[in-house]
């Protein structure tokens, strides 16, 4: 059980916001504060929904509790709905270059080292064919290219809030 499986439940007691954010990302969040606010045994999808099945008071307890924080979950929901879209702009705009070819690299590197160290020897050793690239070469293309994507990242975050960025 996760907590988007309650969150049905939570709209059908009255709680339409509250329900919305427990289905959504923000789901854990949601879900340890109507732990706390149903008194649950623990914070787990599991201890809500016997709390809210055993609580006589659950649907008092849920309105109350959306009444309280319902603007600041409505404004969580709403930038995210934003940022959603945002991202989904940029990528319309840039096209799939500007982010598909980082991935593209990385399975390219595991198909030659793949190709290299794993198919090149069974065909050397069963039909003389010497199909792999050699190790020295393999092994500085990978280097080459961790030092580019995962290094890049390492200094970006290190000197990237000194950069100003």
């Amino acid at each position: 059980m996760d907590w988007s499986s309650l969150a049905s439940q939570v709209i059908k007691l009255g709680a339409p916001v509250l329900g919305t954010a427990l289905g959504g990302p923000l789901g854990a969040s949601v879900g340890k504060v109507l732990a706390d606010t149903l008194g649950a045994t623990e914070e787990t999808p599991e201890a809500v929904a016997e709390a809210v099945a055993t609580d006589p008071q659950v649907q008092e307890k849920l309105q109350t509790l959306e009444a309280e924080r319902s603007a600041e979950w409505i404004s969580v929901i709403q930038t995210g709905q934003a940022l959603t879209a945002q991202l989904a702009t940029t990528e319309a705009t840039k096209g799939g270059f500007a982010y598909l070819w980082r991935p593209a690299m990385s399975w390219l590197i595991i198909v030659i080292i793949g190709q290299s160290f794993m198919v090149a020897p069974w065909l050397r050793g069963l039909f003389s064919i010497d199909v792999g690239t050699p190790y020295d070469q393999v092994l500085g293309i990978s280097a080459v290219w961790l030092t580019i994507y995962g290094g890049g990242h390492t200094v970006k975050s290190i000197f990237g809030a000194r950069l100003g960025r």
